[in-house]
């Protein structure tokens, strides 16, 4: 693998510049859990040999069109390995420490398969985690079922625990996206009449088909459905025509860049509409970058967020004095998945791919960073796929997101629009 490929992080590297900062990381892991992670594990036997490092592959996408929600992965990613392994690392191994070996699929379908071909082939694996966009997912999760390596995913298509025996996905399907938006329409008013934007590609025309198909059955009417071209310039016809629609709540199925042009027209135009802008790109702090105090009480869903639990909200705290931003729903997932891993591999007692595996076939955690999901519980069914699993709906509130619906993950009351 080139070098530029192949980024080890086991021994901290670039994570650790002098002992000031050792100190304070070190502080953070006694007072977030990481003394709590060991407890739980056991205690750290006395050997007179290293244990030999268990390497952990990461796909995620450094560069191309998806690198910036991809570079806030492998932040997530490393922080990760660094609780586990100040923690006392695996303590069934001789306390063996995690090695990251992150691989940039360059938000290329193409590449992501020679990438995970690589990846494998030319290291001694446990086990790999990425790549969050389910496009790229897709083609790694087929590499990795040939080859019986377990990858553990963020990616939220449904696909991914069709005929399936490797793949591990412990958060929202993407069929319970679209179903959680139609019963968030409810928040704003008794009769929702929702107008439906999406972009004409296979994600948009997929997902908003969704929203068509389960809308009657939660009461919700959808009352302009209308597709556009990808990458607009001026939304100012279609928003517009939601406008004229008569519609009190607006569904933008959208990447980032359409969604911000979107929110800016409709202010614009002077259209007074709830807005709920999904997933993807409308949970990112760039979102908010960009649109401001628009951006201020419109609705998404996600998978993760990071004022889930007080563990979430402590990683949360970490991850924002790094790089100066919250945590969002990829890059936290991503922190719980590693804590899955460790768990499987901590049961496992082996770092055989096989073995760990079976290890994550069985968990059931409903505490510490493992169980950082929305409920708080995480257990595969036989197609690898959390049984506890739905998303989170979610509100910008002051520069930031917070959970509020449903109920029982709400975190903070509805700001009303």
């Amino acid at each position: 693998m080139k070098k530029d490929r192949k980024a080890s992080v086991g021994n901290k590297g670039d994570l650790t510049q002098g002992s000031p900062k050792r100190q304070s990381r070190r502080q953070f892991l006694v007072k977030t859990g990481g003394i709590l992670a060991a407890g739980a594990f056991g205690a750290v036997p006395l050997r007179g040999w290293a244990a030999d490092p268990i390497n952990i592959g990461a796909l995620y996408p450094t560069t191309g069109s998806m690198a910036q929600i991809g570079v806030g992965c492998v932040s997530a990613a490393k922080l990760a390995i660094e609780m586990i392994n100040e923690a006392g690392g695996i303590k069934s191994l001789g306390g063996a420490k995690l090695n990251l070996i992150v691989s940039d699929v360059q938000s290329d379908t193409t590449v992501t398969r020679t990438e995970t071909d690589r990846l494998i082939t030319g290291n001694k694996l446990s086990a790999i985690h990425g790549c969050f966009a389910s496009a790229l997912t897709l083609i790694a999760s087929e590499v990795c079922e040939r080859a019986k390596v377990p990858i553990i995913t963020g990616s939220s298509s449904d696909q991914l625990n069709k005929g399936r025996n490797y793949t591990f996905t412990p958060f929202a399907r993407a069929s319970q996206f679209a179903k959680a938006q139609l019963q968030m329409a409810k928040l704003v008013g008794d009769k929702p009449k929702v107008a439906v934007i999406f972009e004409n590609t296979a994600f948009g025309t997929s997902t908003s088909n969704g929203l068509k198909e389960l809308a009657p059955g939660e009461g919700v009417e959808i009352v302009m459905f209308e597709p556009y071209s990808a990458g607009f310039t001026d939304a100012s016809p279609l928003i517009n025509k939601v406008k004229a629609s008569g519609a009190n709540a607006l569904f933008s199925v959208s990447y980032l860049n359409d969604l911000i042009l979107i929110v800016r027209t409709v202010k614009q135009v002077g259209l007074n509409v709830a807005i709920n802008g999904g997933s993807g790109g409308f949970v990112i702090p760039d979102f908010y970058k960009n649109v401001g105090k628009l951006a201020e009480g419109l609705q998404g869903v996600a998978h993760w967020n990071h004022d889930m639990s007080d563990d979430a909200q402590k990683v949360n705290a970490e991850y924002k004095k790094r790089t100066g931003e919250f945590l969002f729903e990829y890059a936290g997932g991503l922190v719980a998945q590693t804590f899955m891993l460790a768990d499987a591999l901590e049961r496992a007692a082996s770092a055989d791919p096989q073995k760990v595996r079976d290890a994550l076939s069985t968990l059931d955690v409903s505490k510490g960073y493992a169980a950082m999901a929305p409920g708080g519980k995480v257990k595969f069914g036989p197609d690898g796929k959390n049984v506890y699993g739905h998303p989170v709906g979610v509100q910008w509130q002051n520069a930031d997101l917070a959970s509020v619906f449903p109920d029982e993950d709400k975190r903070a009351p509805l700001m009303k629009t």
